[in-house]
């Protein structure tokens, strides 16, 4: 175990000539010349350093199959499926974290059984085949296996990462249960449903952008029910875990208040990850269009103005909204086990680029529901 932990930058290599996906630091130095990188950017950052509660991620090489497989198991238990590895090879690929964490991402891994290979990436079976099929053939399983954790890399097909406040075991963006006599209650700006909203030029063009990436998430699952119309909405304030006596002070703080208009607009699509199910699997990711920066800056300046009046009155607000994720509108919850969210958001993230979700003029939130 070492002092001083750092990130190591993972990246993907692709060798069509051997059929092989190679995860590692460095450029491969077996048969070199026939990889490239699939991104320059990483895909992942694993840790420089291991623990209890971190796993080795190890790479090996078969040469009969030609294939470099980075993977969590040991050498004796890669070889229970064949293919005469030997190992670790190349230099070190570090560690995952073993447990889901805040803001890490999933690291998966996805067999071929035709290519005889794997994927060791931040996606799921169904990603990886939309990513790397061939003419609509999937030569990988649409299964994968969770490895372990690590920080999101920076590649263009990497914008998948558990919530700010995973678990949310006390509801929506609040990660601990609430104690006994406390709840969870959320203020909301329901642009979809309020006229002063839903009618303006910004309005009109952000529910009709919400309408065309609607339609991009159901080509891929028709099953899904993305928000739309009265539905689209963007939470204003999460409060975590108070007494109804606390709710009623907040309530009457948010009554007394002169809502001040804010013009906002909005940046891409990402996906978190917001809660695991009851067996500890994760499925529910959370399709969510976010605030630019600026619009952000200015929503926390705003949000953090109302706290200070609810604490001024006596309720400590035990979760500032600065702690939880960023200002956004969902667009749909999807089963990530399944669905192939990354190449759905680079499709709508084509179709509606930054700033053009709401024309050209921005969106402005009138005042919010509780």
């Amino acid at each position: 175990f070492c002092n001083m932990c750092g990130d190591l930058a993972l990246y993907l290599w692709h060798s069509p000539l051997m059929g092989d996906f190679a995860l590692l630091p460095e450029a491969p130095t077996i048969n070199a010349s026939s990889y490239s990188l699939f991104d320059p950017e990483p895909v992942f950052y694993s840790s420089t350093c291991g623990g209890v509660d971190y796993l080795d991620l190890n790479v090996y090489y078969s040469s009969d199959r030609g294939d470099y497989q980075t993977t969590t198991k040991t050498l004796a238990e890669l070889n229970e499926g064949g293919g005469n590895y030997v190992g670790p090879v190349e230099p070190s690929a570090g560690f995952l974290l073993e447990s889901p964490s805040p803001l890490m991402s999933p690291v998966e891994l996805t067999f071929s059984d035709d290519l005889h290979t794997a994927i060791t990436a931040p996606w799921v079976g169904n990603d990886v085949n939309e990513l790397f099929g061939v003419d609509e053939s999937n030569p990988f399983r649409s299964s994968s296996t969770i490895l372990g954790y690590a920080k999101p890399g920076t590649c263009k097909n990497c914008n998948v990462m558990l919530s700010e406040t995973f678990p949310s075991a006390g509801g929506a963006d609040c990660p601990s249960k609430c104690d006994a006599g406390r709840k969870s209650a959320n203020v909301i700006y329901r642009v979809g449903k309020e006229d002063d909203m839903n009618s303006s030029e910004g309005g009109k063009n952000f529910l009709a952008s919400m309408k065309l990436a609607g339609d991009v998430v159901k080509s891929f699952d028709d099953s899904v029910d993305p928000e739309s119309g009265t539905s689209v909405h963007l939470s204003f304030e999460y409060l975590c875990c108070h007494t109804d006596d606390e709710l009623d002070t907040i309530k009457g703080v948010l009554e007394s208040m002169e809502w001040q208009p804010q013009n906002v607009t909005y940046d891409r699509v990402e996906t978190r990850i917001d809660n695991p199910n009851s067996d500890g699997s994760l499925s529910h990711y959370s399709l969510c269009v976010f605030l630019d920066a600026d619009s952000q800056a200015r929503m926390l300046e705003w949000v953090g103005e109302v706290e200070d009046k609810i604490e001024a009155a006596g309720v400590e607000v035990g979760i500032r909204r600065k702690s939880q994720e960023p200002f956004h509108s969902t667009l749909a919850v999807v089963d990530g086990r399944s669905f192939p969210v990354e190449e759905a958001m680079a499709k709508i993230n084509e179709l509606l680029p930054p700033g053009s979700w709401t024309g050209t003029t921005s969106l402005t939130l009138t005042k919010p529901d509780w």
